[in-house]
């Protein structure tokens, strides 16, 4: 580890520190969900680190940042559900329904009925607060491919919330 902080100029030290701080919370919840425990996510998210420290000097800025850590932890959880054959977990987000028809949906259940694709299209872009383009980026796929993914993740949700004249739920 001292060899590479050696290396690592303190300017660079400087953008690192401060990339860990604004964005490890973010990685870590990433992790979180697609890892089999806390101990594992955790495990992840340093590896996420670890490698984006061993190859800052390739990392040119380019959008947010957080795009490309989470290009990286991507890459190491689908590396660690091979070799584990690791679950997600369930994200846990539940969001107030302003029609009087139901007090609460629990919108963690509508996603988790999402095919792990389109899951994770919703959870870059709305979660993480990703643009169209970094979802691409992070899912490799191309940003048309990533735009209709999370409208079809979009309306899959929304037909789960149709609801009858008597506001009932179909």
């Amino acid at each position: 580890m001292k060899n590479l902080r050696n290396r690592i100029q303190r300017s660079d030290r400087e953008v690192i520190e401060n990339l860990v701080t604004a964005h490890y919370d973010d990685v870590l919840s990433y992790c979180r969900r697609h890892t089999r425990n806390l101990e594992d996510a955790q495990d992840a998210t340093q590896e996420t680190f670890l490698r984006f420290v061993r190859n800052f000097e390739k990392y040119s800025d380019r959008g947010k940042p957080l795009a490309y850590l989470l290009t990286i932890a991507r890459n190491i959880c689908i590396d660690r559900y091979r070799s584990n054959a690791a679950r997600c977990e369930p994200l846990d987000i539940d969001v107030e329904d302003r029609s009087n028809a139901i007090d609460t949906i629990d919108l963690g259940l509508l996603i988790e009925q999402l095919s792990p694709e389109l899951k994770e299209a919703i959870e870059l872009r709305y979660d993480q607060g990703l643009k169209v383009n970094e979802v691409a980026a992070v899912l490799g796929v191309s940003r048309f491919s990533a735009m209709r993914m999370i409208a079809r993740a979009i309306k899959t949700i929304k037909d789960s919330l149709q609801f009858d004249k008597g506001g009932e739920r179909l």
